[in-house]
Order: structure tokens, then sequence, then C-alpha cells
């Protein structure tokens, strides 16, 4: 049987956790276990294109506990099972109560939280005071701006509905900064050149190709006006490349480098000290076997540092390997992961044909 809600507050114990964080406000919530088990939780952040953890704990079953952190705005309460579901951390405490982890909560009437997500679920305005509810309004806001560019298909329409992500990003920054929601736009802000028909009468596939390239260009050029105050440029930049990259466009990504040489940049990359490698240093091929030792290779070898933190390092060294492919090059592109060596690095291979990719398997010293 499950424990009342009279005898929960009896018991009820409150830890409070603070934690530095880019985002101005104290921020609260109280968690309420109405489950039978423990529930291990975390609370993930944003600040901007990076998610921040923001607290993590345990429930008891039939307890609750109340969290204080230095941040104010959407967060993501995220169960050690995967399941996640996003709330708002307000100025004011407002109750979660968690009934199943495998169902969203329930919240305080009259909460943000509760607002939020009756809004979501019905899709209604929000009519209730600017000042008091402003949040939950540009949150909402974004969503509905979201949904919108789905139907754009014309050039024209591509054109005004940019216009429009521009200066909702631009008006409201600061409101997006403190939830996923930049990254959403950003993203869809992208997505929407996918929408529509570059062709013109007597366009050939390459003056297709190009105009498309160059509207995408145009896009990336604006973003990086729209946030020059609050996000680094070569930080911006990667991220629009890995939107790119990430979906195996990498020759638009590398367009879009191409474009940006002076930013097309990575400190962790870029500033690794040049040395000599150790002769029985292991290697592996792109499907993780073993490729035995670097001694062991009698070819002339290219170098190649990447990071997953940077796309265009990866962009980079994919296009290295197609030019080496181009040329018939005996060269053997060694991939040097900055960290340990995952399945990602090794997935640059799938966009390169016929060159000779190898992967440094050992973490090295940076």
């Amino acid at each position: 049987m499950k424990t009342s809600l009279k005898v929960m507050l009896s018991i009820l114990f409150v830890f409070t956790f603070t934690i530095a964080s880019p985002n101005r406000g104290q921020g609260q919530v109280k968690l309420l276990n109405q489950t039978e088990t423990t529930v291990d939780f975390k609370l993930q952040g944003y600040a901007g294109l990076k998610n921040i953890e923001i607290f993590s704990g345990s429930l008891p079953a039939g307890g609750s506990r109340s969290v204080e952190v230095s941040y104010t705005g959407l967060a993501m309460l995220v169960f050690s099972g995967g399941q996640q579901y996003p709330i708002i951390v307000g100025s004011k405490s407002d109750v979660v109560t968690i009934t199943d982890v495998r169902e969203s909560p329930s919240f305080t009437a009259g909460g943000d939280n509760r607002l939020f997500y009756r809004l979501l679920m019905s899709g209604d305005e929000l009519v209730e005071d600017e000042g008091e509810y402003g949040f939950v309004r540009k949150m909402l806001q974004g969503k509905k701006l979201l949904d919108s560019s789905s139907s754009i298909k014309t050039v024209e329409e591509l054109q005004d509905k940019k216009r429009e992500f521009q200066e909702f990003i631009k008006q409201n920054y600061q409101d997006l900064f403190r939830s996923d929601l930049l990254r959403r736009l950003i993203g869809q802000f992208f997505m929407m050149h996918e929408y529509v028909s570059y062709h013109r009468e007597d366009s050939s596939a390459s003056d297709i190709q190009l105009r498309y390239r160059r509207e995408v260009v145009s896009g990336v050029k604006s973003l990086l006006t729209i946030l020059q105050d609050h996000i680094p440029e070569n930080e911006l930049l990667n991220y629009c490349v890995g939107l790119y990259y990430d979906r195996g466009m990498v020759t638009l990504a590398a367009f879009i480098i191409d474009n940006f040489k002076e930013i097309s940049n990575c400190a962790e990359v870029d500033g690794r000290q040049k040395s000599d490698f150790s002769a029985d240093l292991k290697l592996v091929n792109a499907d993780g076997s073993a490729a035995g030792v670097l001694g062991a290779l009698k070819d002339e070898k290219v170098f190649i540092s990447v990071s997953l933190k940077c796309p265009v390092s990866m962009v980079k060294a994919v296009i290295k390997a197609r030019e080496l492919s181009s040329q018939n090059s005996s060269k053997v592109l060694i991939v040097v992961p900055m960290g340990t060596l995952t399945a990602k690095h090794r997935g640059m291979s799938r966009n390169v044909s016929g060159a000779r990719m190898l992967y440094v398997a050992e973490t090295l010293a940076l």
C-alpha cells in the first residue's frame, strides 16, 4: 500500500545543494517520491549549446527532497532507467510528485510546471500575466515557432521563416540560454533548407546545389552575427558544422569550413604538441580489429588529431582521407583521437572510400 501524503510529509527530509553555474538566479524544486522503491535521478540544465548537470541524488520510497541550485530555467529530470521529463526550475519551490518513473510527474496546482505541461499538451495560448509566467510563454512560443517551419515550400518562405527564427533568438536569448530551445531552434533553422526547391528555369544541377550551399552559409553568417556577444564564434561554428557532419553531409560541412576558415579551429586539437610516436603504438582498423603497431607500417604516414568536441577536426580528417584517395596515394592516414578512441571516431571511415585510415587505439598524454 502506498504511504499517505500526510505520512510522507511527516518524514520529509531536506537537502540543499548549490553549484556554480553561468546562469543567474536561485532555483528551487521539491521532489516527492510516491513509488515503493528508491529512485535515483539527476537534474540536467542548459547553458547555451551545452548541457550542465545541476544536481544528482536519490529519493527513498515515500520520501522527498528539496533542492536549491544556482540555476533557473528549463531542466531535464532524468531517472537512472533513462526516462526523462522536462521541468521548469523557478525561483519559487514547485512540488514534483513522482508516482511512476515511466510516466510524467505531476506538479503543484498553480505552479509553472503544471501550466507548462497543460499548455504543452493542449496547444492552447498562455493568457496569464506575462510578468509572472514570462518564461513559460517563451518556451511555448519557441515550440510553436519550431512547429510552424515544417510547412514552408519556397525559397521566399524559407527566407521569411529564417528571419523570424533570427529575430526570436535575438530577442529572447537570455531565456533560450537556459533551455534546450536554442539548440533545437538552430537545428531546425538549418533543417528548413531541406524543405524547399532551389530549382530555377534553365538551372543546372550544379547551380541548384551551389544556391543551396550558399543559403546555408548565409544562415551560418547570420547566426554568428546574432550570437557574437554570447557564444564564441568557433564554438558556434563547430556546432553548425556538427549538425551536418552527424547527418553524413561531410561535403557541405567542409563547404561551411572553407567559408569561415579564420574561425574553423579547435583549441584542444590545434594546440596539441607535435611529438614522435613510439614504434609499439597499437593501431586498429575502422571495424575495431587490430592493425598491428605503428613501427610495422612501412608506408608513409600522415598523422591527424581529432576531437569529438570539435566536429571541424573530424571533417578535416575525412577531407584529408578523401584527398589521399583521389590521389591514389599509398600514404596511411593515422587518426589520433584526443582522449579514448570510440566508435564515433572509427565511423569517419564510412565517409571515405579507397583511402586507408587507421586509428590509434591507446589514450595518449596530451
